[in-house]
């Protein structure tokens, strides 16, 4: 084998080892930024108190119960940080944050809790969803 071609096929070899130790357990290149992306469309929907936009991100989600829950709010504001993902598994994922919420009744003291969560994704036709919670 000629030098080059040599080089060429460790090159090659080197490069798959880089792209397979990249994905190893499942995870693709740029899925954080896509479980950041909808982590951060179910924190605004959630702001936006529309039961209907959370069952968009959360199909699971009973929006009777939610609905009723945001009428009874003033204000609802919803941070999730500390983004890491955990496990990806061809169309299902795991992902750990922090979700911090302020919430503001309509009548009451605001409220504010901070909690990790792991969180279940599920790749639909054209975007992730929130599966469910693990804790």
């Amino acid at each position: 084998m000629s030098g080059i071609r040599r080089r060429h096929t460790i090159g090659t070899a080197a490069l798959m080892l880089a792209v397979t130790l990249a994905t190893a357990g499942g995870q693709t290149p740029g899925f954080e930024a896509s479980a950041r992306d909808t982590l951060k469309r179910y924190a605004a929907a959630l702001e936006s108190r529309d039961a209907g936009a959370v069952k968009k991100i959360q199909p699971s989600v009973p929006t009777d119960n939610l609905a009723r829950a945001f009428k009874d709010m003033r204000e609802l504001k919803v941070d999730i940080d500390a983004v890491r993902v955990l496990s990806v598994d061809g169309n299902k994922a795991r992902v750990s944050c922090r979700v911090t919420q302020t919430l503001t009744p309509k009548v009451g003291a605001k409220q504010t809790t901070a909690v990790t969560r792991v969180i279940r994704l599920q790749r639909t036709e054209d975007a992730w969803v929130i599966d469910g919670f693990e804790r």
